[in-house]
């Protein structure tokens, strides 16, 4: 069953700018590291988890920068510093290092924060699904910008699937009007730049352009 929570954040999403999924995973993502930054790089168990995967992927590590994470980031990353100080000195450099070749084979463990996103778009994709029948939730959506291709091809397709979905239909129905909307804006975007028409009332469609690379490769960060 989807939470309440989930539906309210839905459904206030609908009503912004962009792929209602690459908003809330991106939100989603942005509490934890501020959450990091902020209480958990102290955190013993974190810290060790940050180890067996040799801290944040490129993509959080760098909005962890840009949000002034110094102290947690000087912390955490001193500790896998050190774990590769200390392999090379035990090895003297002739072994293969232990970065590219892990401990038994295992590989290193994933981005912590990479599976926060996911772990919520996965929790969003089948909330989405359950609030598309009711009919207060399919109209705002309709008047939304939808989903990114990657997003929507993802909720068409994530398992499990039962037999009778009665959100598919209204899924595919409602993006295919989203992106019929979003081609006649860009029709209309591409005719106004025509000097015979520069003089005419400019509206939504000047914006379009914006909204059609959001939809085709992910909003600006969201999808790594």
């Amino acid at each position: 069953m989807q939470s309440s929570w989930d539906f309210e954040r839905l459904s206030e999403a609908c009503n912004k700018a962009g792929c209602i999924l690459c908003r809330l995973t991106g939100e989603t993502t942005r509490r934890y590291l501020e959450t990091f930054k902020d209480e958990m790089f102290t955190d013993v168990n974190v810290r060790a988890k940050l180890r067996s995967s040799r801290g944040f992927c490129n993509t959080h590590t760098w909005q962890l920068v840009q949000m002034g994470a110094s102290l947690p980031l000087a912390q955490a990353y001193r500790d896998i510093i050190t774990d590769e100080i200390e392999q090379l000195e035990k090895d003297g450099g002739r072994r293969r290092q232990r970065w590219f070749h892990p401990k038994n084979g295992e590989e290193l463990s994933p981005c912590p924060a990479c599976q926060q996103s996911n772990e919520a778009l996965t929790r969003f994709v089948f909330s989405l699904r359950q609030s598309l029948p009711d009919s207060s939730f399919y109209t705002l959506f309709l008047s939304s910008h939808g989903l990114c291709l990657q997003h929507f091809h993802l909720s068409c397709t994530l398992k499990p699937l039962a037999a009778s979905e009665t959100w598919l239909p209204l899924l595919r129905q409602a993006q295919l009007a989203i992106m019929q909307r979003l081609e006649a804006q860009l029709s209309e975007l591409i005719r106004k730049h025509d000097y015979r028409y520069k003089d005419e009332k400019r509206g939504a469609e000047m914006t379009s352009w914006q909204r059609a690379a959001g939809l085709v490769s992910g909003e600006e960060g969201s999808i790594t």
